[in-house]
């Protein structure tokens, strides 16, 4: 005969669960909980609490301790499953095991996967190609003017022909892919941009696998998580340096044919040579409310590895002034919009290329003219250091960089004077003359 649904239930006895008993079950009043044991699964329990709520638990004995952990609600698992959950928490406990430990160190190990699985999804984010907008961000923000320079190489040589490799994790991209886009350069005959490449490339990791542990590098690096450098094992690309300075001759021959272009880009090609051959991508930076003045222009040289960008002033003669009132008097003075945007340096390379070959000089190149002007003021007595000074380079050691504050301007003067001379020389014609 079936018991009738109010028959107290003796909970000091193991039953065999049915649906039946377990509608049966309640919890005595003066009790907040109560357990119902199973006779088939040792350990298995419905919990019964004063709220009425009702769960298949696990108890079990480990030692001293009491092991007692919840299974589930009677309603969403079965009997039989409960068993079979029961009986594997048993096994856990008869072979020494916590099963609450197990459970914590299974919960860890579910944190670890979530969170290394939210790290590699921001890690996909931080590709070669954001490494190298970074990295020419950064340039830019400390004035180096290489910047520019940067930009377009990454552009035209990896992030255009290579653009799988350039969505690559930066992390990720090996030193054979950074090889293949350094052949691609040296197979077009193109060494110098190569080489370039592999430094601009080299120093953008360099920082990023430092930024963790330099204060003085943007945090936008530290995100990469750089840990190794894939370009510093590539070998270094050797290239011959261009030994060819425009000889005197030639110097005179250029500066004929110069003189007689009205062009903006004609002033501005005269005032890099009278100068004294500044480097186009410092010049071509220069603006008129900032670092043009009465007796001087100022540049600011970021090559190498100088933490700021070194003030470098170049004393205004008076040939220089006379090709300064063609150009641009407010903003970028070296420009052909009117000062809005600069003069770019390929651009004056070609329209300097297009008046040496109308001057009939083979294989003329704008950096010949830079070194052609240190060597004439060699032959006319200027000094190494003063050559040096005036072109800013070979400026360097303890003495040099931290003690010496000397401007240099008479002396740099003295030495545009004698290389004006020497340009308006009688002998100076244009070509056919």
């Amino acid at each position: 005969m079936r018991p009738r649904h109010d028959t107290p239930i003796d909970l000091a006895s193991s039953h065999e669960l049915t649906a039946g008993l377990i509608a049966r079950l309640h919890c005595p009043a003066d009790k907040s909980q109560a357990f119902l044991r199973d006779r088939k699964a040792p350990g298995l329990r419905v919990r019964v609490t004063g709220a009425g709520a009702k769960s298949f638990v696990f108890e079990a004995k480990l030692g001293r301790d009491t092991i007692r952990r919840t299974i589930g609600d009677v309603r969403s698992w079965s009997i039989e499953d409960a068993r079979t959950e029961a009986n594997r928490l048993r096994v856990l406990v008869d072979t020494g095991k916590d099963p609450r430990e197990l459970e914590r160190q299974e919960a860890e190990r579910r944190a670890a996967e979530a969170k290394r699985m939210e790290v590699a999804e921001g890690m996909r984010e931080q590709t070669l190609r954001k490494l190298c907008s970074t990295y020419c961000s950064y340039l830019k923000s400390e004035g180096k003017s290489s910047w520019r320079d940067a930009e377009g190489i990454f552009d035209n040589h990896l992030l255009d022909p290579f653009p799988d490799l350039a969505e690559t994790v930066a992390s990720e991209v090996s030193k054979a892919s950074i090889v293949a886009v350094q052949r691609r350069l040296v197979e077009a005959g193109k060494k110098t941009t190569a080489r370039k490449f592999r430094a601009y490339l080299r120093a953008a990791y360099t920082r990023a696998s430092r930024a963790d542990s330099d204060s003085t590098l943007p945090a936008s690096f530290v995100a990469f998580g750089i840990t190794d450098n894939p370009v510093a094992s590539t070998a270094p690309i050797k290239t011959r340096p261009d030994k060819r300075p425009l000889s005197e001759t030639e110097i005179l021959r250029y500066w004929a044919a110069l003189k007689t272009d009205p062009s903006t880009a004609g002033a501005a090609l005269r005032v890099h040579l009278l100068t004294g051959a500044q480097r186009a991508a410092q010049l071509m930076r220069a603006t008129a409310e900032r670092d043009l003045s009465d007796d001087r222009l100022r540049l600011w040289d970021g090559k190498g590895n100088r933490d700021e960008a070194r003030e470098h002033l170049i004393p205004l003669t008076g040939a220089i002034r006379k090709e300064l009132k063609m150009l641009s008097t407010e903003g970028f003075i070296f420009s052909t919009d009117g000062g809005i945007t600069p003069m770019h340096p390929t651009s004056l390379s070609a329209w300097a290329g297009e008046i040496g070959k109308s001057a009939g000089i083979d294989g003329f190149q704008l950096k010949r003219v830079r070194s052609g002007v240190e060597t004439l003021l060699a032959a006319a007595g200027i000094p190494l250091h003063i050559r040096g000074q005036l072109q800013s380079h070979g400026i360097s050691g303890v003495q040099a960089t931290h003690y010496d504050a000397h401007e240099y301007l008479a002396e740099k003067r003295h030495a545009l004077t004698v290389l004006h001379r020497k340009l308006e020389r009688p002998t100076a014609r244009p070509v056919g003359s």
